[in-house]
């Protein structure tokens, strides 16, 4: 009898271990979770940060619609049809002379944009971001409207292009 108590004990003990070690595990979420709520999250103060727009020497940037059109392309043989609108990002001073350069020569911007959809390949018109047409568009962009005089940097910041998925026209 004597030898059957020892294997008793020992689980009895490794019972009593596995009942403390969930006590103290409890007692330790319960710690953290009561010093969580009373705390609460740091309240911050974001009205003294700069905003990034304003960072460049105050000059806000502006977006300027260029061009709202249904843009062919058939390299495919099949001809479909883009719902495009593409406008371009200027700082504030400059918005006036993109403007005046966009209503003199909107048919012939028109008329540039247009070859770029047309002559572009199929699989630019399913990339994520678009961004074969857009870094295409902003080259043709930049050449229309140069660089700033006085810091040397291009008119246009960015250029955004936003285009449907395209619908086929003919069958």
């Amino acid at each position: 009898m004597a030898a059957e108590n020892p294997p008793q004990e020992k689980k009895s003990n490794r019972r009593m271990l596995v009942i403390i070690m969930a006590i103290v595990i409890f007692e330790a979420a319960l710690i953290l979770g009561v010093i969580m709520i009373w705390t609460g999250p740091a309240t911050v103060d974001a009205s003294s940060m700069p905003n990034e727009l304003d960072i460049a020497g105050g000059d806000r940037i502006v977006e300027t619609l260029v061009l709202d059109a249904r843009l062919p392309n058939n390299r495919t043989g099949v001809t479909f049809l883009y719902d495009t609108e593409i406008y371009v990002q200027t700082q504030e001073r400059h918005v006036e002379r993109v403007r005046r350069e966009l209503d003199q020569f909107q048919n012939e911007i028109r008329a540039d944009l247009s070859a770029i959809w047309r002559t572009s390949e199929p699989h630019h018109f399913q990339e994520p971001r678009l961004d074969t047409l857009t870094r295409k568009v902003t080259s043709l962009l930049n050449e229309r409207f140069g660089v700033d005089e006085k810091s040397g940097e291009p008119i246009i910041e960015k250029c955004v292009v936003v285009m449907g998925t395209g619908f086929r026209v003919d069958s």
